[in-house]
C-alpha cells in the first residue's frame, strides 16, 4: 500500500526536478540557448527579406501578365462570336463580377448579348421539382418537347425554349408568357436585351456562370443545375458553363458536369474564368460549340488545355 512517506519522496524529487531546471535555465545552459538564438537572428532577417523580394517579384510578374492579357484581349477574340446572339444565365451563388466579366468579352468578341437570366436559388430547393414539372406540364410549347427525367429537366427544357433556338430555325422572339411563369413563380429573374429594332429575338448559345461549391447537399443542388446546362445546350447550338477554380474542385458543379460521361461530350466547362485567361477561353469554348465541338478548359484537374485549338482566323 502506498503510505505517505512514498507521496512525500515523490514532491520533493519534483520540487528538486524543478529547481534544478531553473537554475540550468538561469545559469551557462540559459547563457547557451540565448546565444545560439542571437546567432541565429541575422540569417532568419535575411531569409525573410529574400522571400519578400520574391513575393514583390511574383505580384509584378501577375500584373504583367493580367495587363498583358487585357491589352492583347480585344485582338484575340476579334470576330469570333460575330452575328452570334448569347444569352448569360448567372446560377445561385455566382459572382456578378464575373458574370459582368464575361458579358463584356462576349460583346468584345462580336456577340450579341440578348439577355440576362438569373437562376434564383429556389430553383434548387427540393419542393421545386414538382412546382417545375406543373409549370413545364402548363407552358410547354408545340416546339419544344419535355424530356424524360424529373421536374428540374422538364422546367429547364421549358424556359430554355423560350430563350434559345437553332440557329438554323426562324428567328422568333422570345417567348414572353412562359418566361413570365417562371418569373412569377420566383424560380428566375429575365432582363430581356432588345435589338436595334426593338425586338427580342431567341439567342443561339448559352453561357452560364456558376460559382463556387454549394455549401449544403451538393450533389442534389448541382443535379439540378446540371439540367439547366442539358437544357440549354439543347434548346439552342450549345452551352458553356463557367466559373472560378473552385467550382471545379470537390463539390463544383464543373466537376460534376465533368465526370458525368453523356453531359461531358456536348457541354462545355471552363474553370478559373475569373483569370483575364479565362474569359477568353469562355469565348473561344463558346465558338467551339457553335461549330459542333465541346471541351472543358482550365487549370483545375484533368482538362483539354488552357483553351480550344485556335484557328488561323483567330484574332482576324
Amino acid at each position: 500500500m502506498i503510505d505517505f512517506r512514498y507521496h512525500l519522496v515523490s514532491v520533493i524529487a519534483i520540487f528538486f526536478a524543478l529547481a534544478t531546471g531553473i537554475i540550468l535555465g538561469a545559469g551557462p545552459l540559459g547563457e547557451e540557448v540565448d546565444k545560439t538564438l542571437a546567432d541565429q537572428i541575422p540569417g532568419l532577417r535575411e531569409e525573410n527579406q529574400q522571400l519578400r523580394d520574391q513575393i514583390v517579384a511574383l505580384e509584378g510578374d501577375r500584373e504583367y501578365q493580367e495587363t498583358f492579357l487585357q491589352t492583347v484581349k480585344p485582338a484575340l477574340v476579334e470576330n469570333q462570336l460575330a452575328g452570334r446572339r448569347v444569352l448569360v444565365v448567372t446560377l445561385p451563388g455566382a459572382d456578378e463580377e464575373l458574370r459582368d466579366s464575361i458579358q463584356v468579352d462576349l460583346v468584345t468578341a462580336g456577340a450579341t448579348v440578348s439577355g440576362i437570366t438569373t437562376i434564383q436559388p429556389t430553383w434548387t430547393e427540393p419542393d421545386s421539382e414538382a412546382v417545375l414539372d406543373e409549370l413545364a406540364a402548363q407552358l410547354v410549347d408545340s416546339g419544344t418537347t419535355l424530356p424524360e427525367g424529373d421536374g428540374y429537366d422538364r422546367g429547364a427544357a421549358v424556359l430554355a425554349g423560350a430563350l434559345l433556338a437553332q440557329p438554323d430555325a426562324a428567328s422568333d422572339e422570345v417567348d414572353a408568357e412562359v418566361i413570365a411563369g417562371f418569373v412569377e413563380a420566383g424560380l428566375a429573374t429575365v432582363d430581356l436585351l432588345a435589338d436595334e429594332n426593338g425586338d427580342n429575338p431567341e439567342a443561339d448559345l448559352a453561357v452560364l456562370v456558376a460559382g463556387p461549391p454549394p455549401e449544403d447537399d451538393p450533389d442534389r443542388v448541382n443535379g439540378t443545375l446540371r439540367s439547366l446546362a442539358v437544357g440549354m445546350d439543347g434548346a439552342g447550338n450549345g452551352a458553356v458553363v463557367a466559373g472560378p477554380a473552385t467550382a471545379a474542385g470537390e463539390g463544383g458543379l464543373l466537376t460534376g458536369l465533368r465526370d458525368d460521361s453523356e453531359v461531358r461530350e456536348t457541354v462545355s466547362t471552363v474553370d478559373s474564368a475569373d483569370l483575364p485567361s479565362g474569359g477568353i477561353t469562355v469565348v473561344f469554348a463558346a465558338a467551339e460549340q457553335e461549330d459542333g465541338g465541346a471541351g472543358h478548359y482550365g487549370k483545375v484537374g484533368t482538362t483539354d488545355g488552357a483553351l480550344p485549338e485556335l484557328s488561323a482566323e483567330a484574332g482576324q
